[in-house]
């Protein structure tokens, strides 16, 4: 009788466990190729989109930048990113230009194209970058640089490319009147987070290059001069 209890529970807790990794498999397969009922907002003012359906939201308060990665529920490997920053400059060529200099800073091989994004004039990349596919939209508005990225694994890249896509198409930048002193605290913060990056990533050297590129632009920056120190000592060991 025991024996026969005990076999009823163990089949009960299968057809449970089953259930329910059916309903979410169900519900994954459901939401894969579909958007979110809810449009994003971004909380700093610069862009609003509605999401892939089911994707995780990573926001960043602490950056002074526009700033939220949507993560695929299947990996975190699997992202869109949307990026924006005050920049010094205006023209598309321009752009292209500080596009170019950056894959060449990183060795990244690239396809870029200008292309018509949001009613006017964007440049369209494509490149891998340590495993990972990525495809990435960049364009101005104003004085205001928006970056839309989405990224993943070579043989999971294609399975959410339409659903991606069909995101970007409901990207809307929220025109800013953006003052000097903004750009250069949106230079900052971007120096700083890619010396943090080097730094994680072992590249004290170049970690360090970038600091005093911040530095330059803001020689008091409590935040720089602590890293600064920080990867100085490291160099020292």
């Amino acid at each position: 009788m025991r024996k026969f209890r005990r076999l009823i529970v163990i089949v009960s807790v299968f057809y449970l466990v089953f259930g329910i990794w059916y309903v979410e498999s169900n519900i994954a397969q459901e939401t894969k190729g579909q958007l979110s009922q809810t449009r994003y907002v971004d909380p700093k003012g610069y862009f609003k989109i509605v999401p892939p359906a089911g994707w995780r939201i990573q926001e960043y308060p602490q950056d002074l930048r526009g700033k939220v990665a949507f993560i695929n529920p299947e990996s975190s490997n699997i992202d869109l990113r949307v990026l924006v920053n005050a920049i010094d400059f205006s023209t598309v060529e321009e752009l292209i230009a500080m596009c170019k200099d950056v894959e060449k800073h990183y060795g990244i091989i690239t396809n870029i194209e200008e292309i018509t994004f949001s009613s006017g004039p964007a440049v369209r990349r494509s490149f891998h970058l340590g495993g990972i596919k990525v495809y990435s939209i960049d364009f101005l508005v104003g004085k205001v640089k928006h970056n839309l990225q989405y990224a993943a694994p070579p043989n999971k890249y294609d399975k959410y490319l339409p659903v991606v896509m069909k995101s970007m198409e409901t990207y809307e930048p929220v025109f800013r009147d953006i003052s000097d002193q903004e750009v250069i605290k949106h230079l900052v913060a971007k120096k700083l987070r890619l010396a943090q990056l080097m730094t994680e990533s072992g590249n004290f050297e170049l970690a360090l290059e970038y600091v005093k590129e911040g530095l330059d632009v803001s020689p008091k920056d409590a935040d720089l001069l602590k890293l600064k120190k920080q990867i100085e000592d490291k160099l020292k060991k």
